[in-house]
Protein backbone atom coordinates (compact mmCIF):
# COMPACT_ATOMS: atom_id res chain seq x y z
CA UNK A 1 0.00 0.00 0.00
CA UNK A 2 1.29 3.78 -0.60
CA UNK A 3 0.90 7.21 0.46
CA UNK A 4 -2.96 8.23 0.41
CA UNK A 5 -4.74 11.94 0.86
CA UNK A 6 -6.43 11.56 4.20
CA UNK A 7 -8.78 13.58 2.79
CA UNK A 8 -9.62 10.69 0.93
CA UNK A 9 -10.27 8.56 3.84
CA UNK A 10 -14.21 7.93 4.56
CA UNK A 11 -15.97 5.90 7.49
CA UNK A 12 -18.72 4.05 8.01
CA UNK A 13 -20.91 2.40 10.88
CA UNK A 14 -23.33 0.42 7.87
CA UNK A 15 -26.10 -1.57 9.22
CA UNK A 16 -26.04 -3.69 5.75
CA UNK A 17 -22.48 -4.79 6.46
CA UNK A 18 -22.30 -5.53 9.85
CA UNK A 19 -25.49 -8.08 9.08
CA UNK A 20 -23.80 -9.37 6.57
CA UNK A 21 -21.28 -10.10 8.67
CA UNK A 22 -23.05 -11.06 11.63
CA UNK A 23 -25.06 -13.64 8.94
CA UNK A 24 -21.47 -14.79 8.02
CA UNK A 25 -20.82 -15.57 11.70
CA UNK A 26 -24.07 -17.49 11.78
CA UNK A 27 -22.94 -20.03 9.10
CA UNK A 28 -19.74 -20.50 10.52
CA UNK A 29 -19.65 -19.62 14.46
CA UNK A 30 -17.01 -21.67 15.58
CA UNK A 31 -14.01 -20.43 13.89
CA UNK A 32 -15.21 -16.64 15.26
CA UNK A 33 -15.74 -18.41 18.72
CA UNK A 34 -19.24 -17.21 18.76
CA UNK A 35 -20.96 -21.06 18.81
CA UNK A 36 -23.23 -19.95 21.67
CA UNK A 37 -24.38 -16.80 20.36
CA UNK A 38 -25.22 -18.25 17.08
CA UNK A 39 -27.43 -21.03 19.31
CA UNK A 40 -29.27 -18.45 21.08
CA UNK A 41 -29.97 -16.09 17.69
CA UNK A 42 -31.13 -19.43 16.09
CA UNK A 43 -33.03 -20.73 18.56
CA UNK A 44 -35.41 -17.50 19.14
CA UNK A 45 -35.72 -17.13 15.30
CA UNK A 46 -39.23 -18.63 13.75
CA UNK A 47 -38.21 -21.93 11.25
CA UNK A 48 -39.27 -20.23 8.45
CA UNK A 49 -36.28 -17.79 9.18
CA UNK A 50 -33.79 -20.47 10.36
CA UNK A 51 -34.50 -22.10 6.79
CA UNK A 52 -34.04 -18.45 4.98
CA UNK A 53 -30.87 -18.73 6.81
CA UNK A 54 -29.70 -21.72 5.46
CA UNK A 55 -30.74 -20.88 2.15
CA UNK A 56 -28.72 -17.89 1.70
CA UNK A 57 -25.86 -18.83 4.12
CA UNK A 58 -23.79 -19.32 0.53
CA UNK A 59 -23.66 -15.55 -0.14
CA UNK A 60 -21.91 -14.58 3.26
CA UNK A 61 -19.33 -17.20 3.80
CA UNK A 62 -15.69 -17.29 2.27
CA UNK A 63 -16.62 -14.01 -0.43
CA UNK A 64 -19.72 -11.45 -0.04
CA UNK A 65 -22.38 -10.25 -1.83
CA UNK A 66 -20.74 -6.98 -3.52
CA UNK A 67 -23.44 -5.18 -1.21
CA UNK A 68 -22.30 -6.77 1.86
CA UNK A 69 -18.59 -5.26 1.12
CA UNK A 70 -18.78 -2.11 0.72
CA UNK A 71 -21.25 0.98 0.94
CA UNK A 72 -22.13 4.40 -0.70
CA UNK A 73 -23.07 5.55 3.03
CA UNK A 74 -20.82 7.95 5.22
CA UNK A 75 -21.34 7.92 9.10
CA UNK A 76 -24.21 6.30 10.39
CA UNK A 77 -27.01 5.45 7.53
CA UNK A 78 -30.21 3.59 8.63
CA UNK A 79 -30.66 0.11 7.84
CA UNK A 80 -34.13 1.80 6.49
CA UNK A 81 -32.20 3.70 3.67
CA UNK A 82 -30.05 0.82 2.91
CA UNK A 83 -32.56 -1.28 2.32
CA UNK A 84 -34.57 1.22 0.37
CA UNK A 85 -31.57 1.43 -1.91
CA UNK A 86 -31.40 -2.25 -3.01
CA UNK A 87 -34.80 -2.26 -3.16
CA UNK A 88 -34.92 0.44 -5.85
CA UNK A 89 -32.35 -1.28 -8.02
CA UNK A 90 -32.91 -3.41 -10.89
CA UNK A 91 -33.18 -7.22 -9.99
CA UNK A 92 -30.84 -8.40 -12.56
CA UNK A 93 -27.85 -6.16 -11.00
CA UNK A 94 -28.83 -7.36 -7.51
CA UNK A 95 -28.96 -11.03 -8.77
CA UNK A 96 -25.06 -10.91 -10.73
CA UNK A 97 -23.86 -9.36 -6.83
CA UNK A 98 -25.56 -12.40 -5.13
CA UNK A 99 -24.04 -15.23 -7.24
CA UNK A 100 -20.71 -13.80 -6.95
CA UNK A 101 -19.74 -15.76 -4.51
CA UNK A 102 -20.00 -18.56 -6.82
CA UNK A 103 -18.14 -17.33 -9.95
CA UNK A 104 -14.82 -15.11 -8.58
CA UNK A 105 -14.70 -12.87 -11.00
CA UNK A 106 -17.21 -10.72 -13.38
CA UNK A 107 -19.48 -12.44 -15.11
CA UNK A 108 -19.60 -12.90 -18.61
CA UNK A 109 -22.25 -13.44 -20.71
CA UNK A 110 -20.57 -16.58 -22.31
CA UNK A 111 -22.40 -19.90 -21.34
CA UNK A 112 -19.00 -21.47 -19.64
CA UNK A 113 -19.28 -18.58 -16.92
CA UNK A 114 -23.05 -19.64 -16.24
CA UNK A 115 -22.33 -23.58 -16.42
CA UNK A 116 -19.46 -22.57 -13.73
CA UNK A 117 -22.18 -20.78 -11.38
CA UNK A 118 -24.99 -23.76 -11.87
CA UNK A 119 -22.19 -26.22 -11.32
CA UNK A 120 -20.97 -24.49 -7.94
CA UNK A 121 -24.50 -24.07 -6.66
CA UNK A 122 -25.36 -28.02 -7.89
CA UNK A 123 -22.16 -28.75 -5.22
CA UNK A 124 -23.80 -27.33 -2.29
CA UNK A 125 -26.93 -29.05 -2.86
CA UNK A 126 -30.48 -28.98 -5.61
CA UNK A 127 -32.40 -26.48 -3.33
CA UNK A 128 -29.52 -23.88 -3.78
CA UNK A 129 -28.79 -25.04 -7.43
CA UNK A 130 -32.59 -24.16 -7.87
CA UNK A 131 -32.56 -21.10 -6.07
CA UNK A 132 -29.13 -19.86 -8.39
CA UNK A 133 -30.92 -21.00 -11.30
CA UNK A 134 -33.83 -18.59 -10.36
CA UNK A 135 -31.50 -15.54 -10.00
CA UNK A 136 -30.02 -16.09 -13.45
CA UNK A 137 -32.95 -16.75 -15.51
CA UNK A 138 -36.03 -14.98 -13.36
CA UNK A 139 -34.31 -12.74 -10.71
CA UNK A 140 -37.06 -10.25 -10.04
CA UNK A 141 -38.83 -12.64 -7.87
CA UNK A 142 -35.58 -14.58 -5.95
CA UNK A 143 -34.35 -11.14 -5.61
CA UNK A 144 -37.42 -9.91 -3.61
CA UNK A 145 -37.24 -13.20 -1.62
CA UNK A 146 -33.65 -12.11 -0.59
CA UNK A 147 -34.18 -8.48 0.29
CA UNK A 148 -37.72 -9.85 2.81
CA UNK A 149 -35.09 -12.18 4.71
CA UNK A 150 -32.72 -9.09 5.32
CA UNK A 151 -35.57 -7.11 6.66
CA UNK A 152 -37.11 -10.26 8.39
CA UNK A 153 -33.57 -10.61 10.27
CA UNK A 154 -33.35 -7.24 11.00
CA UNK A 155 -36.91 -7.05 12.46
CA UNK A 156 -36.41 -10.39 14.05
CA UNK A 157 -33.31 -10.25 16.25
CA UNK A 158 -30.17 -7.86 14.42
CA UNK A 159 -32.20 -4.58 14.43
CA UNK A 160 -31.69 -4.85 18.61
CA UNK A 161 -27.98 -5.96 18.14
CA UNK A 162 -27.43 -2.76 15.61
CA UNK A 163 -28.90 -0.20 18.42
CA UNK A 164 -27.01 -1.20 20.91
CA UNK A 165 -23.77 -0.78 19.10
CA UNK A 166 -24.04 1.26 16.06
CA UNK A 167 -22.51 4.66 18.18
CA UNK A 168 -19.27 2.69 19.22
CA UNK A 169 -18.89 1.63 15.68
CA UNK A 170 -19.27 5.25 14.67
CA UNK A 171 -17.44 6.23 17.27
CA UNK A 172 -14.19 3.96 16.54
CA UNK A 173 -14.58 5.21 12.73
CA UNK A 174 -14.06 8.67 13.42
CA UNK A 175 -11.72 8.02 16.04
CA UNK A 176 -9.48 6.06 13.24
CA UNK A 177 -9.93 8.53 10.39
CA UNK A 178 -8.71 10.98 13.14
CA UNK A 179 -6.03 9.33 13.80
CA UNK A 180 -4.62 8.97 10.04
CA UNK A 181 -5.09 12.93 9.50
CA UNK A 182 -3.10 13.57 13.09
CA UNK A 183 -0.32 10.30 12.58
CA UNK A 184 -0.51 9.60 9.23
CA UNK A 185 -2.27 5.93 6.96
CA UNK A 186 0.48 3.76 8.21
CA UNK A 187 0.16 4.20 11.45
CA UNK A 188 -3.64 4.28 11.53
CA UNK A 189 -4.24 0.86 9.20
CA UNK A 190 -1.27 -0.49 11.65
CA UNK A 191 -3.62 -0.07 14.45
CA UNK A 192 -6.19 -2.00 13.11
CA UNK A 193 -5.05 -5.06 13.44
CA UNK A 194 -2.07 -7.62 13.99
CA UNK A 195 -2.25 -8.83 10.71
CA UNK A 196 -0.82 -5.10 9.27
CA UNK A 197 2.86 -4.36 9.78
CA UNK A 198 4.68 -1.38 7.85
CA UNK A 199 7.94 -2.29 5.98
CA UNK A 200 8.06 1.53 5.75
CA UNK A 201 5.91 4.48 5.85
CA UNK A 202 4.45 4.02 1.99
CA UNK A 203 4.48 0.25 2.24
CA UNK A 204 2.44 -1.89 4.52
CA UNK A 205 1.96 -5.80 4.38
CA UNK A 206 -1.08 -7.43 5.33
CA UNK A 207 -0.53 -11.26 6.16
CA UNK A 208 -2.82 -13.21 4.16
CA UNK A 209 -2.64 -15.86 1.94
CA UNK A 210 -3.68 -14.13 -1.10
CA UNK A 211 -0.30 -12.60 -2.63
CA UNK A 212 -1.59 -9.01 -4.41
CA UNK A 213 0.13 -5.18 -4.49
CA UNK A 214 -2.71 -2.49 -3.96
CA UNK A 215 -1.69 0.88 -4.77
CA UNK A 216 -4.08 3.30 -2.43
CA UNK A 217 -2.96 6.63 -4.74
CA UNK A 218 -5.38 4.74 -7.53
CA UNK A 219 -8.00 4.30 -4.58
CA UNK A 220 -9.95 6.21 -1.47
CA UNK A 221 -10.50 4.11 1.37
CA UNK A 222 -13.57 2.99 3.49
CA UNK A 223 -13.12 2.15 6.97
CA UNK A 224 -15.87 -0.29 8.52
CA UNK A 225 -15.50 -1.13 12.04
CA UNK A 226 -17.29 -4.09 12.94
CA UNK A 227 -18.18 -6.23 16.19
CA UNK A 228 -18.59 -9.51 13.86
CA UNK A 229 -15.47 -9.94 11.28
CA UNK A 230 -12.81 -10.94 14.03
CA UNK A 231 -10.61 -12.89 13.59
CA UNK A 232 -10.56 -12.15 9.91
CA UNK A 233 -9.59 -8.85 7.98
CA UNK A 234 -11.61 -7.91 5.36
CA UNK A 235 -10.23 -6.17 1.93
CA UNK A 236 -12.81 -5.35 -0.13
CA UNK A 237 -11.56 -4.11 -3.81
CA UNK A 238 -14.19 -3.41 -5.42
CA UNK A 239 -14.00 -1.54 -9.37
CA UNK A 240 -15.36 1.36 -8.86
CA UNK A 241 -14.91 1.32 -5.33
CA UNK A 242 -13.53 2.50 -2.55
CA UNK A 243 -10.88 0.03 -1.02
CA UNK A 244 -13.04 -1.50 1.56
CA UNK A 245 -11.52 -2.25 5.10
CA UNK A 246 -13.80 -4.40 7.53
CA UNK A 247 -12.18 -4.60 10.79
CA UNK A 248 -12.38 -5.36 14.13
CA UNK A 249 -14.07 -2.59 16.30
CA UNK A 250 -12.12 -4.13 19.48
CA UNK A 251 -8.92 -3.26 17.85
CA UNK A 252 -5.59 -4.55 17.64
CA UNK A 253 -5.96 -7.41 19.96
CA UNK A 254 -4.07 -10.46 18.45
CA UNK A 255 -0.17 -10.58 18.01
CA UNK A 256 2.07 -10.13 14.96
CA UNK A 257 0.70 -12.79 12.45
CA UNK A 258 3.33 -14.61 10.93
CA UNK A 259 3.97 -14.50 6.94
CA UNK A 260 2.35 -17.12 4.55
CA UNK A 261 5.89 -18.05 4.00
CA UNK A 262 6.93 -18.58 7.08
CA UNK A 263 3.99 -21.10 7.56
CA UNK A 264 4.78 -23.15 4.61
CA UNK A 265 8.43 -22.98 6.15
CA UNK A 266 7.41 -24.38 9.36
CA UNK A 267 5.23 -26.87 7.69
CA UNK A 268 7.46 -28.11 4.94
CA UNK A 269 10.54 -28.32 7.31
CA UNK A 270 7.97 -30.97 9.72
CA UNK A 271 6.97 -32.98 6.73
CA UNK A 272 10.13 -34.60 5.84
CA UNK A 273 10.66 -38.17 7.48
CA UNK A 274 12.19 -38.29 10.72
CA UNK A 275 11.55 -34.61 11.67
CA UNK A 276 8.86 -35.46 13.93
CA UNK A 277 10.74 -37.74 15.60
CA UNK A 278 14.10 -35.59 15.81
CA UNK A 279 11.36 -32.60 17.51
CA UNK A 280 10.47 -35.56 19.69
CA UNK A 281 13.82 -35.78 21.20
CA UNK A 282 14.59 -32.21 22.33
CA UNK A 283 11.14 -31.45 23.41
CA UNK A 284 11.37 -32.34 27.12
CA UNK A 285 14.78 -30.91 27.22
CA UNK A 286 17.52 -29.78 25.35
CA UNK A 287 20.06 -32.88 23.54
CA UNK A 288 22.76 -32.80 20.69
CA UNK A 289 23.02 -33.83 17.47
CA UNK A 290 24.83 -36.88 18.42
CA UNK A 291 23.00 -37.76 21.12
CA UNK A 292 19.60 -37.70 19.22
CA UNK A 293 21.72 -40.14 16.54
CA UNK A 294 22.86 -42.05 19.23
CA UNK A 295 19.15 -42.60 21.67
CA UNK A 296 17.47 -43.17 18.04
CA UNK A 297 19.51 -45.03 16.29
CA UNK A 298 19.37 -42.40 13.42
CA UNK A 299 22.48 -41.48 10.75
CA UNK A 300 23.98 -38.34 12.64
CA UNK A 301 24.44 -36.17 9.52
CA UNK A 302 21.03 -36.34 8.92
CA UNK A 303 19.71 -35.41 12.76
CA UNK A 304 22.38 -32.58 11.94
CA UNK A 305 20.76 -31.37 8.77
CA UNK A 306 17.17 -32.37 10.26
CA UNK A 307 17.71 -29.62 13.39
CA UNK A 308 19.00 -27.27 10.95
CA UNK A 309 16.36 -26.96 8.97
CA UNK A 310 13.67 -26.77 12.33
CA UNK A 311 16.20 -24.22 13.72
CA UNK A 312 15.88 -22.04 10.40
CA UNK A 313 11.73 -22.54 10.50
CA UNK A 314 12.00 -21.22 14.22
CA UNK A 315 10.71 -24.62 15.12
CA UNK A 316 13.50 -25.88 17.26
CA UNK A 317 15.85 -23.32 19.12
CA UNK A 318 20.17 -23.61 19.23
CA UNK A 319 22.70 -23.06 22.18
CA UNK A 320 26.51 -23.67 22.17
CA UNK A 321 27.41 -24.93 25.68
CA UNK A 322 31.36 -25.33 25.28
CA UNK A 323 32.07 -27.63 22.11
CA UNK A 324 28.78 -28.75 21.94
CA UNK A 325 25.35 -27.10 20.03
CA UNK A 326 22.26 -28.31 21.86
CA UNK A 327 18.76 -28.04 20.69
CA UNK A 328 15.66 -27.54 22.39
CA UNK A 329 11.87 -27.36 20.38
CA UNK A 330 9.88 -23.93 20.93
CA UNK A 331 7.01 -25.28 22.06
CA UNK A 332 5.19 -22.10 22.11
CA UNK A 333 6.01 -21.92 17.85
CA UNK A 334 4.79 -25.50 18.06
CA UNK A 335 1.28 -24.89 19.49
CA UNK A 336 0.67 -22.10 17.28
CA UNK A 337 0.75 -24.51 14.32
CA UNK A 338 -1.94 -27.10 15.68
CA UNK A 339 -2.15 -28.47 19.34
CA UNK A 340 -2.56 -31.70 18.11
CA UNK A 341 0.88 -31.64 16.86
CA UNK A 342 2.05 -30.80 20.14
CA UNK A 343 0.41 -33.05 22.00
CA UNK A 344 1.86 -35.81 19.57
CA UNK A 345 5.24 -34.69 19.72
CA UNK A 346 5.32 -34.42 23.32
CA UNK A 347 3.39 -37.59 23.91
Amino acid sequence: MSRLDPERIRHVASPLIELGCALHVLAEPRHHDRTEWAEQVRAAMPAVLRDELAAWAWTVRAVRARFFATSPATGLPSFTDELAVLRSRPPEDLAAELIRPLRGRPLATQNTDLDAVRRWALSRGRPIAELVESLLTSPAEPVERFLDFLDACWQGWFGEIWVASRDQLAARGRQDRDLAKRDGLSVMLCSLDGSVAARDPDNLVVQKIQNKRIDLAQHSLLLVPSNFIAPHLFLGEVPGEPLTIIYPAAGRGQSAVPTAQAIRHRLEALAVPDRLQVCRAVASESRTAGEIATLWNLNPTQVTRHLRALTRAGLVTAERQGRFVAYRLDEQVMRSIGTDLLDLVMR
